[in-house]
C-alpha cells in the first residue's frame, strides 16, 4: 500500500469515526432529554392527580362509613323491640340521608378523578362508585322494609354485610391503583 492511499484511508476512518461519535452523542443526548422531559411531566401531573384521588377516596370512605353505620343500626334494629328498635331505625335513616346529601359531592370528586386520569384509575373509580351504589341500594331496601313492615328479612340483613365488604374491597383497589399511578415517575411509567 502506498503512502497516499494510507493517508486517504486514515482520513476516511477518522472522519467516519468522528461523525459516528457525533451521531452517537446526539442520540444519547436526545434520549436523556426525553427521559428528563418525561420525568418532569410526571412530577407536573402528580400533584393535581394526588389531590383529586385523595379527595375522592376521603368522600368514598366517608359514605362507606355512613352506610356501614346505617347497616349496623338496621342489624341492631332486627333484634330490638319498641323504642330501642325505633331509635336504631332513626339512626339508620339519618346516616342514609347524609349519604344522599353527599351524593353531589361524591359525583363532583368522581369527575375530578376522571378528568385527571389515566383510564386505569377511572375504571377502578367506576367500580368503587358502583359498589357504593349497590351498598346504598341494599341499605335502602332494608330501611324501607323496617319503616313499612317493622322488619327486614335475614337474607337482606346478611346481604348488607356482603355489600359492605364488596364496597370496601373496591375502596382498597382504588387506593392501590391510585398509589401505583402516583408512583409512576415518568421513567418507569404506569401502564395506562
Amino acid at each position: 500500500m502506498d503512502a497516499g492511499l494510507a493517508a486517504v484511508l486514515g482520513a476516511t476512518v477518522g472522519a467516519v469515526g468522528t461523525g459516528g461519535a457525533g451521531i452517537v452523542a446526539a442520540l444519547l443526548t436526545r434520549s436523556q432529554a426525553r427521559s428528563q422531559l418525561s420525568a418532569e411531566y410526571a412530577r407536573f401531573i402528580r400533584e393535581p392527580r394526588k389531590t383529586a384521588y385523595t379527595a375522592y377516596a376521603e368522600a368514598a370512605l366517608r359514605d362507606h362509613s355512613l352506610l356501614t353505620d346505617a347497616g349496623m343500626s338496621l342489624t341492631l334494629a332486627e333484634g330490638a323491640e319498641g323504642a330501642r328498635k325505633a331509635e336504631h331505625i332513626t339512626q339508620a335513616r339519618a346516616a342514609y340521608e347524609t349519604v344522599a346529601t353527599n351524593d353531589a359531592d361524591l359525583e363532583h370528586r368522581y369527575a375530578q378523578v376522571a378528568v385527571e386520569g389515566p383510564r386505569t384509575i377511572t375504571s377502578i373509580t367506576v367500580k368503587l362508585s358502583g359498589a357504593l351504589a349497590e351498598f346504598r341500594g341494599h341499605v335502602m331496601i332494608c330501611l324501607l322494609a323496617f319503616e313499612q313492615q317493622g322488619s327486614c328479612s335475614s337474607d337482606a340483613i346478611e346481604l348488607l354485610e356482603k355489600e359492605r365488604e364488596k364496597s370496601y374491597d373496591a375502596y382498597l383497589d382504588f387506593l392501590r391503583t391510585a398509589s401505583e399511578v402516583l408512583g409512576a415517575d415518568g421513567i418507569r411509567r404506569f401502564h395506562e
